[in-house]
């Protein structure tokens, strides 16, 4: 037999030691894991706060103070310069007159309105049909026919007047008879003595007399 020694064999870790290097082992892992996510909460926290150093959010905020725009300031001017220069209505004689007194069987009369400026001022007065009427009445003041009971479309007319101006209106009749809401109609209308009663707006002329053969 050979005089050289075998070398000694190493000698098994008893089980509580590994078991408390594993342990040991978990904890240091447990560590590196919690130290990257604290580096990467860091990390976001920062760009987090670049991004609220930026420049603001161009979107319009809502606040409760509201100022009006200029259209509608303008829009205001407007109507309160129509307000100004509309005619005050004392200032607007409005007078009625017929082409002729008597009216042959076969001939229509001819009325006619005239509106006159009696201000110093010029103002602007709204003459359009929307605000006409040409009335005719009996004598007793019963309704026969007015044009406003027919009307189809009534059209706004504004115009400047100047003090002592006049404007005439004129519409010829066909003599035949409506109900005031013009449901009904009467083509000839009985020979006798009538009255035209002409109107603009709110005022009214005196009633002006004539006849029907």
């Amino acid at each position: 037999m050979s005089d050289q020694q075998l070398p000694p064999r190493p000698r098994k870790i008893p089980p509580h030691i590994l078991r408390r290097r594993r342990i040991v082992a978990v904890i240091i892992l447990l560590i590196i894991l919690a130290l990257i996510g604290w580096a990467i909460w860091a990390l976001i926290g920062l760009f987090t706060s670049d991004d609220d150093n930026a420049a603001p959010d161009p979107s319009p905020t809502v606040t409760e103070t509201v100022s009006p725009s200029p259209t509608e300031t303008e829009t205001d001017d407007e109507d309160d310069d129509e307000l100004a220069n509309a005619c005050d209505p004392e200032f607007l004689t409005v007078t009625g007159s017929t082409d002729q007194e008597v009216y042959a069987e076969d001939e229509d009369p001819r009325f006619t309105m005239t509106i006159t400026h009696d201000g110093d001022v010029l103002c602007d007065a709204s003459l359009g049909s929307d605000q006409q009427n040409f009335v005719v009445e009996d004598m007793d003041g019963q309704f026969v026919f007015a044009t406003r009971a027919c009307q189809v479309d009534p059209q706004e007319q504004i115009v400047e007047m100047e003090p002592g101006q006049s404007e005439s209106v004129n519409f010829q009749w066909e003599r035949f008879s409506t109900d005031e809401d013009c449901e009904s109609e009467v083509e000839d209308v009985e020979p006798g003595q009538y009255q035209l009663v002409v109107s603009i707006g709110d005022r009214t002329a005196e009633p002006v007399e004539f006849e029907l053969e």
